[in-house]
């Protein structure tokens, strides 16, 4: 083991332990209620030693958001090798993303959120993007094969749709107030809204 290969492990090693100091932070507290003095305590680490790993907070957040994007890419492959029309892969797809926010849901909203970040203020934010890229591939090729299948209508843009059920979908996952006044009235669930906003849309594309 060389002495640069050996300096290059323990810098990889150093910047883990950052990562992970300060996602228990963001889980724990939320992006907003974290400083940089927070995550240097946590990781037991001089504040300036942190600069030397990450730009800033976002930063930090954006390698987390990276781990996200990972998990959520995992879980769309799972779907991927499933006999599935291109139809019913959009269904499950927007099932998978729906169960990445319940079961992960600190790495969701770190993907979620990182979203406003500036694609060019850092290298982990320029990583983040090319990850996103495929998560987003995955279901815009879904609604080709549905095109090819027969099971979807083309005259829809796939792009235009995906984005539109992703913002669908991100808005059933982020609830505001108002939205949870009516839920309360109505006796309505966030997973019953889920169903609801996925059938609308699956209704909306599918090929009659």
């Amino acid at each position: 083991m060389t002495k640069a290969y050996r300096k290059e492990k323990e810098r990889e090693i150093r910047r883990k332990d950052i990562i992970d100091a300060a996602e228990k932070l963001f889980f724990s507290r939320g992006f907003d209620n974290v400083s940089m003095n927070d995550v240097a305590k946590q990781a037991e680490m001089a504040r300036g030693t942190l600069y030397l790993y990450f730009k800033n907070k976002n930063d930090i957040y954006a390698a987390i958001a990276i781990r996200a994007a990972k998990i959520l890419g995992e879980m769309f492959s799972e779907v991927q090798p499933q006999n599935l029309t291109g139809i019913e892969k959009i269904r499950a797809l927007s099932f998978t993303y729906y169960q990445f926010y319940k079961k992960h849901t600190g790495y969701y909203h770190a993907y979620y959120h990182s979203g406003v970040f500036d694609y060019k203020s850092s290298h982990n934010m320029e990583k983040l993007k090319e990850v996103r890229k495929i998560n987003f591939q995955v279901v815009s090729d879904a609604i080709k094969e549905g095109f090819a299948d027969g099971t979807i209508r083309e005259d829809i843009d796939p792009v235009a749709t995906t984005l539109i059920m992703l913002s669908m979908s991100n808005n059933v996952n982020n609830i505001i107030p108002a939205t949870q006044m009516y839920m309360d009235e109505y006796e309505l669930t966030q997973d019953e809204l889920f169903e609801s906003s996925l059938e609308m849309v699956l209704r909306s594309i599918e090929k009659q």
